[in-house]
């Protein structure tokens, strides 16, 4: 194992050190100040029998520059195989205690003078300047870094292609917008790096502050294990059916980053629910608030196109929401499996949709989180049910009051996206994005990073031409997408309307 090299400034003091002391050797003053510690050598060391001070031979020319040089030797040699932070005290101490030792020994036994105070001196005043030049930088290191620093400190990882430590020091740091955007941004590098595992790792720590993040959780596990990708209506069921509660679990149906979901039967009433089992024993306890914050807000909801929540405990210390079991699967399946939406179907997910917003508006309460994912289609009762409402909240606040950005930003609002205040338009227009995107294909806004997202999202309108529907949807379509709110519908009755119109028309021209 090869020796590490010292750090510049190491070197940079040891050899001004090493200078100053050889150059002030040659002074007056040093001169005086070596005979003057002679003096007082031989007047309180009697007992050594030295001889006058005129009576010492002179050391012979060039050795006191020799030992001068070994000893700042001995601090480099140091420095560079040991390479601490600085010389520790011990060794300045030992060193000095040599120097006088040696002194001492050569003025007994060879009747000679050698002028180690300076040597001493010199070397005691360089090893003490390394020694607090290291404190101070480790100082230096040791201080919290700025927020801004933090930021800047993770780009240069990503540009140097360190793209794992720059995850692990995005986990270190407090959540914040900034930071959420910086944190999307490497997911996407990751993605097109094909480094699934390490995205999946980033999306999860995001999931705990952004619900909307779960999604790309699942999407990171299918691209890992594609055998995952299959009809979730089939669910995977347990070879050993264990209880949760009085809830007998039979299959495990999704796993999220703070949740998974099971298909299970309620014991006392021999029901089949869908059971989901909070699994981050390590959320505070305001982050097991905010997960039960969804069954707070959906007991207050009664309507065949909202799923219905049964019951909301803990177990165990792991907090679980107990809902409607849909036989079905969810939109972003469809996208998954590039089975596009047709006119008519589009119609009716909308018209599902919004006879469930007009209900849960009327309650005061706004989704925040519509997109694919959280549109269910029951293969049995044939209805479209929206589900998740994690991310819902009165008048656009958090359940701790706190005004946060929650959801899946591909999806969000001008007015979500920017942290404004939002209302039941806001539901309306990621609505139109996610029919948008089960129509084509594609979303109507996107971005390589989150701030070209969010620029696109705030001021680039949607390309609706694009779609191979009738122009009365697009119309529907392109006045939810409006960017400004009293632009769009004036709430989700109005657009409703619009969309059983659609449907009128539609209906009319296919008899003709």
């Amino acid at each position: 194992m090869q020796p590490k090299k010292p750090d510049a400034w190491m070197l940079i003091i040891t050899g001004g050190g090493f200078v100053a002391s050889y150059l002030l050797s040659f002074t007056t003053f040093v001169a005086q100040l070596e005979a003057g510690f002679q003096n007082q050598l031989i007047e309180l060391s009697p007992a050594l029998q030295l001889p006058a001070a005129d009576g010492f031979a002179a050391l012979p020319y060039g050795l006191q520059d020799v030992i001068l040089g070994a000893v700042f030797l001995s601090l480099l040699l140091y420095l560079y195989f040991i390479r601490p932070a600085g010389p520790r005290m011990v060794f300045i101490i030992l060193v000095l205690f040599n120097l006088l030792m040696a002194q001492l020994l050569i003025a007994v036994i060879f009747k000679m003078w050698f002028p180690a105070i300076w040597t001493m001196l010199g070397f005691s005043l360089t090893a003490l300047v390394l020694l607090l030049r290291s404190k101070i930088k480790t100082m230096q290191q040791n201080k919290p870094f700025s927020h801004q620093q933090q930021l800047d400190a993770i780009r240069h990882k990503i540009d140097a292609g360190e793209v794992d430590i720059a995850v692990l020091m995005l986990k270190k740091c407090d959540f914040s917008d900034d930071i959420a955007e910086l944190a999307y941004d490497l997911g996407i590098k990751l993605e097109q790096q094909e480094n699934w595992i390490l995205a999946r790792y980033l999306y999860q720590w995001m999931a705990k502050f952004d619900p909307g993040i779960e999604d790309f959780v699942s999407s990171m596990n299918i691209k890992i294990n594609p055998a995952l990708e299959q009809d979730s209506s089939t669910p995977e069921i347990t070879q050993n059916k264990s209880q949760f509660d009085h809830y007998q679990l039979l299959g495990k149906k999704a796993t999220g980053a703070t949740a998974t979901v099971y298909e299970a039967e309620d014991i006392k009433t021999h029901k089949r629910i869908a059971l989901k089992i909070l699994t981050q024993k390590s959320l505070d306890d305001q982050g097991t608030l905010n997960f039960l914050h969804e069954s707070i807000v959906m007991q207050k909801l009664d309507h065949p196109n909202i799923v219905k929540i049964h019951d909301a405990n803990f177990k165990d210390e792991q907090a679980y929401i107990a809902m409607d079991y849909i036989a079905g699967y969810p939109m972003s399946e469809r996208l998954r499996r590039k089975k596009y939406l047709t006119a008519a179907e589009s119609l009716r997910i909308m018209k599902s949709v919004l006879e469930a917003l007009v209900y849960a508006h009327g309650k005061g309460i706004v989704h925040g989180d519509i997109k694919p994912a959280n549109i269910m289609f029951d293969t049995q009762k044939k209805i479209y049910i929206v589900t998740d409402f994690g991310a819902a909240g009165s008048h656009g606040k958090s359940i701790d009051g706190e005004k946060k950005i929650t959801g899946t930003p591909a999806y969000m609002s001008p007015e979500q996206l920017s942290g404004a205040k939002m209302d039941g338009r806001s539901d309306l227009f990621s609505l139109a994005v996610t029919i948008y995107h089960l129509l084509s294909g594609v979303q109507p806004f996107c971005g390589e990073k989150l701030s070209e997202l969010k620029n696109n999202v705030l001021t680039q309108p949607a390309d609706i031409d694009a779609l191979s529907v009738p122009d009365i949807i697009k119309q529907v379509l392109q006045k939810a997408l409006q960017k400004k709110t009293y632009q769009r519908f004036a709430d989700a009755s109005q657009m409703l309307q619009s969309v059983k119109y659609c449907e009128q028309i539609l209906k009319q021209g296919s008899k003709t």
